[in-house]
């Protein structure tokens, strides 16, 4: 079976029953899109993720499959439907992809979604991550030399957490917190992302337990970091050891100070009222880094830093190894730190307006599968999004996520009407239109407070297993 590499054209669908499809007189445009919609129910999504880079993404890894219903482009977008919808079942997802395959004359099908679970057990991991980057790659290369800050691609990187259903499998891979005791708590897991700040899309992530750093599983993504790059943190990833090997591997950094790190703003060179240059030195290895490779590094390093006003606040320390004043002014790094809450937001999105907070599959393999296809739908509704942009004149990151994927879940049923590409481009061009009309208002150091006006039922926290409290209970039957 030959096939094309991630990036190019493809050849076209390569499974077993191709042949038997074939027509012996010339389909008209309506067959022919009806044709297409029968294989492909994401069809009006073509000029996101198209059907030949599905399946050479699918052949580039390995995956073989067979000519059935639930192929792996129709299991893809029918997974991609299901986190994306606010009823994430999998009866729903199913029910939805049958009804449009039936909309457009393919025959009737069970509606029993085992078949479709088998088959989204049976995609491959590295189809969605594979498909999740080169989303992200695409967007990048639309973003235009005047957005970029300084000149510089910004990236942005932070961790957060995400629970599952408790079963022995996924308690195994990622333990609950150790504080909690058994029975009355949830598996839990850790993933770090790094974010464009141009386009808002998800450029890679990693995920593990609780166990693992934030730090070491961040280590694993610095293979997608490029020379020239900028990387904005918060405080936990500021250390001495961080900033000099990302120096090395070309990225700047502009990072809030760690509280660990005594400030003394009288010394070190001035460049400006609250910026200076000082002189870091080597100080305390840290856990995750052997003391031979510490013991590698410089014993000083000047760096920069820069008090950020903030609405309402005291002015924070930021650290920066863009040490040219006249190139960096300090007011543009104060705006650049100002804007990494911009990843707090992305997160909510994937956890809020995605639902990924609480994971729904039951074994270690699915959960990671259900997290890939949350973050691959998210990129997909920035591509959305960013068309919109384009199309209407509006700044992309100005518009609603939340607007997209309730004007995309629905439409989508109803392009199963397309008769023609035609059609199915006229579908498209109103989805970016009503993407476009959500508009969210400018907030420029906008505060929230953290607290939460709807009071919560006041039923007590489980302190033991659930079993315990039924023994209870039937002990005072009368």
């Amino acid at each position: 079976m030959s096939y094309t590499l991630p990036g190019s054209v493809g050849p076209g669908p390569h499974s077993q029953g191709e042949n038997a499809m074939k027509r012996s007189r010339p389909r008209s445009s309506a067959e022919e899109a009806r044709a297409r919609l029968a294989d492909n129910p994401g069809a009006m999504f073509e000029q996101v993720v198209s059907r030949e880079e599905v399946e050479d993404y699918c052949r580039f890894v390995g995956h073989v499959w067979r000519d059935r219903l639930f192929s792996p482009l129709v299991t893809l977008w029918t997974f991609l439907g299901q986190v994306l919808d606010a009823d994430s079942s999998c009866r729903k997802a199913v029910a939805r992809t049958l009804n449009q395959l039936w909309a457009v004359g393919r025959r009737n099908a069970s509606h029993d979604p085992s078949a479709y679970c088998r088959a989204r057990k049976r995609l491959p991991v590295a189809l969605l991550k594979g498909l999740m980057g080169l989303i992200a790659e695409k967007l990048d290369g639309r973003v235009s030399t005047e957005r970029l800050w300084c000149g510089r691609r910004v990236r942005l990187v932070d961790g957060t957490t995400v629970t599952m259903w408790d079963t022995p499998e996924n308690q195994a891979r990622y333990p609950q917190p150790v504080g909690q005791r058994k029975g009355c708590g949830f598996p839990m897991a850790r993933l770090v992302g790094v974010f464009s700040l141009d386009t808002g899309a998800l450029v890679d992530a990693v995920m593990g337990a609780m166990t693992d750093g934030e730090t070491v599983l961040f280590h694993q993504l610095w293979r997608m970091l490029k020379a020239g790059e900028v990387l904005v943190a918060d405080r936990h990833y500021c250390s001495y050891a961080e900033i000099v090997l990302l120096q090395r591997l070309g990225v700047d950094v502009v990072m809030r100070l760690h509280q660990s790190r005594k400030l003394d703003m009288r010394k070190g060179k001035p460049l400006g009222p609250g910026d200076r240059l000082v002189e870091w030195e080597r100080g305390v290895r840290p856990g995750w880094m052997s003391a031979e490779d510490y013991q590698a590094l410089p014993e000083k390093r000047v760096l920069r830093i820069v008090r950020v006003p903030l609405p309402g606040r005291t002015a924070i320390p930021v650290v920066t190894t863009l040490l040219d004043a006249v190139e960096y002014p300090a007011k543009e790094i104060a705006r650049l730190y100002r804007r990494r809450w911009e990843i707090e937001t992305d997160f909510d999105h994937l956890k809020t307006t995605l639902k990924m907070e609480f994971l729904l599959t039951q074994s270690p393999e699915m959960v990671e599968k259900e997290v890939w296809m949350h973050l691959l739908g998210y990129n997909l509704i920035r591509t959305l999004m960013w068309d919109a942009g384009e199309k209407q004149k509006v700044w992309a990151l100005r518009l609603s996520l939340k607007g997209a994927v309730q004007e995309a879940m629905t439409l989508w049923p109803f392009s199963v009407r397309a008769g023609s590409k035609r059609i199915m481009k006229e579908f498209y061009e109103a989805l970016l239109k009503a993407i476009a009309f959500h508009k969210l208002p400018e907030r420029p150091n906008r505060q929230e407070p953290r607290v939460k006006k709807r009071r919560p039922k006041g039923y007590p926290l489980m302190t033991q297993p659930r079993q315990e409290y039924r023994s209870a209970l039937s002990g005072h039957v009368c």
